[in-house]
């Protein structure tokens, strides 16, 4: 007999509910209309309770996002700039892949394939995603990968590996302090 959707989502919710932290290397592809090829990047994640996130891309754009709990920072080593996004407090659950946070805004459906349980998440409004899929191994409260699709159907897939759960990550890594000599741009969205 196989697992319902709710038994499915109530045991990830269990197993989420015991990470505290977590740092994963990451291959990112971007596909749009814009550009014939997809757009690769790759690079180092981290999260830690209850909703810090940092992505530090190394290869493709050298940038940073450091997500503090109430504003998002987009930087731009390279040019020394930054963008100061506010209002973003929903787009918390989604960069740490929450299944309980998800659940007020999406709908999920879980199902188990072998070795493998699949998510499906579809918005109950009318946002900027209007897709989620997430893979995740057997016995991993973490996915594997992650795939997107914007409001335009063009999909952005993470791959994580090298996935290590609740390692010591400073509170440091999650403050952005710029710089004199960088360049602000601050927006806050509905």
């Amino acid at each position: 007999m196989s697992a319902s959707n709710a038994d499915i989502l109530d045991d990830l919710i269990v197993r989420q509910a015991k990470i505290k932290s977590v740092s994963a290397a990451f291959t990112q592809e971007k596909r749009t209309k814009l550009f014939s090829k997809p757009i690769r990047t790759s690079g180092h994640f981290f999260f830690r309770q209850p909703d810090r996130i940092r992505w530090e891309y190394s290869s493709g754009t050298n940038m940073q996002v450091i997500f503090n709990g109430k504003d998002l920072w987009l930087w731009y080593p390279d040019l020394k700039e930054a963008d100061k996004l506010s209002g973003l407090n929903q787009l918390g659950s989604m960069m740490r892949f929450d299944v309980l946070s998800l659940s007020r805004d999406y709908t999920i459906t879980a199902k188990k394939d072998k070795s493998t349980t699949l998510l499906t998440f579809l918005p109950r409004a009318k946002g900027p995603i209007s897709r989620i899929e997430m893979e995740l191994e057997e016995g991993s409260p973490f996915p594997r990968r992650v795939r997107l699709l914007d409001r335009n159907s063009e999909p952005t897939i993470i791959g994580f590996r090298d996935i290590v759960l609740n390692p010591d990550i400073p509170e440091s890594s999650f403050i952005f302090l710029p710089g004199r000599d960088v360049v602000i741009r601050e927006r806050s969205l509905p």
